[in-house]
């Protein structure tokens, strides 16, 4: 399969920078590949502290194991250095590669590399074991289990992949009563939630070498093949976090049960489950001065109707990014790899634009219907109505549409930018201590 020129350069600068720079650019293929992985450490001196919990370990064995760790940091370190002059050499050998070849040119020391972080790993695993007793040796898949969950349950993709349930029942304050109440639970979601980590892992293992084979064959349907595998195991383990979310609820009860949902659903879906920024307007509207019992019962019925939608609207955002994240994973990689050629896919609209804007109109249409019932003199009083006038009284500048004036969402409590084309927050969900995040490159080692 025959390539444009200019796209084996792109993807081999790509490579260069994941290799070689401060502040890699990557390429989504590579980035399946595992290219990444070369640069991140197993463990972390500040492991340390999973060591002496799940494993118990004695006084007089935590400087051996510091020492330990110590050794391994070191080693990784020179490693990685090596491995980054060693790309840093071979520019001019990769650019001057060919299309086929460059990529075959970059693998070769990855994979030697690969080979040695792997051997550096099992010697620090084979030299900890060997001061364990048996009791700790005992101890030994339960530490295993709190690796995956710290190292690569942050690793997600997908909203809700990478949620740490157990952490979210601690910041949600759970009483101890309730928690112990609900052990069977957590225990299976524990152990479901390693299950689905090992499985994800595993694909993505397998998948790598297979993607590799693919950039150096130029064979792009095969490594999307691939991805897709990866994919799959990942909306597998989103899926198993959104189940165990309702499981640990109706075991924490109605009131801590609810409580719970909703901080869980926050961190899954943080752009989508969020305060609607009508709550404390229609708190401000009880409050005026003035209000008659039958105005205040109004309101209440509004707010309690607008909830009803605002939570409908909610739950369909979420359905769509469950339907559109997994196809954006490998859609992007198509894109890229087919820009310059008669299959070039466009880049595809929003598709939860039409969602959002429906959001809009709804917090909207609710300002108009509380500004309704309390009247125009009162309406004077709520948030935003000073600059909403102040702005209504501005001469339309020449050139400047209709529907650029003031509207009621000009308010106190205006709709996320964030809806309107501008830059989403990223969210860190889970709760991983790890020195890089999912996809970079770790500069140095904490």
């Amino acid at each position: 399969m025959t390539r444009p020129s200019f796209l084996c350069a792109a993807l081999v600068t790509a490579c260069l920078s994941i290799f070689c720079c401060a502040s890699p650019s990557h390429a989504q293929m590579g980035l399946q590949a595992g290219f990444v992985e070369a640069f991140r450490p197993d463990y972390l001196k500040r492991d340390m502290t999973l060591f002496v919990d799940y494993l118990a370990l004695e006084e007089w064995q935590q400087p051996t194991v510091e020492s330990l760790l110590s050794d391994y940091t070191s080693d990784f370190m020179v490693g990685v250095d090596g491995l980054r002059d060693q790309m840093k050499g071979m520019k001019d050998q990769i650019l001057s590669a060919g299309e086929q070849g460059a990529i075959a040119v970059i693998m070769k020391p990855i994979s030697e590399w690969s080979s040695e972080k792997a051997r550096l790993k099992q010697r620090f695993i084979d030299n900890l074991r060997s001061v364990l007793s048996e009791e700790q040796q005992a101890r030994w898949p339960q530490l295993e289990r709190a690796m995956r969950r710290e190292k690569e349950l942050p690793q997600g993709v997908l909203s809700g992949e990478s949620v740490d349930l157990r952490q979210i029942s601690r910041d949600t304050e759970v009483p101890p009563d309730l928690m112990l109440a609900a052990k069977e639970a957590l225990e299976q979601y524990e152990v479901a939630l390693d299950f689905a980590l090992v499985a994800r892992s595993s694909q993505m293992a397998a998948s790598q070498e297979k993607i590799k084979d693919a950039l150096v064959a130029q064979d792009y349907a095969a490594g999307i093949k691939q991805i897709e595998l990866i994919v799959a195991t990942r909306v597998a383990l989103r899926d198993l976090q959104e189940q165990s979310i309702e499981l640990l609820a109706t075991a924490y009860g109605s009131e801590w049960g609810a409580r719970f949902r909703e901080r869980a659903l926050s961190a899954a879906f943080p752009s989508v489950y969020r305060p609607s920024p009508m709550i404390p307007y229609f708190a401000a509207a009880r409050e005026l001065p003035g209000l008659s019992a039958g105005q205040i019962e109004q309101l209440l019925a509004l707010e309690v109707s607008y909830l009803v939608q605002y939570r409908n609207l909610e739950g369909r955002l979420a359905a769509a990014h469950r339907i559109e994240e997994p196809k954006k994973q490998s859609a992007e990689t198509r894109r890229r790899m087919d820009q310059g050629t008669s299959n070039a896919i466009k880049p595809q609209i929003d598709p939860y634009k039409a969602l959002h804007e429906e959001r809009d109109a709804l917090n909207e249409k609710a300002r108009a219907d509380i500004a309704a019932i309390v009247g125009p003199e009162l309406a004077l009083h709520l948030p935003g109505a000073a600059k909403l006038a102040s702005d209504s009284m501005r001469p339309m500048t020449p050139g400047k549409a209709e529907s650029d004036t003031p509207t009621l969402n000009s308010g106190a409590a205006p709709t996320s930018g964030d809806e309107k084309g501008g830059k989403r927050p990223v969210s860190r969900q889970g709760s991983g201590r790890e020195g890089a995040p999912a996809g970079g490159v770790p500069q140095g080692i904490e």
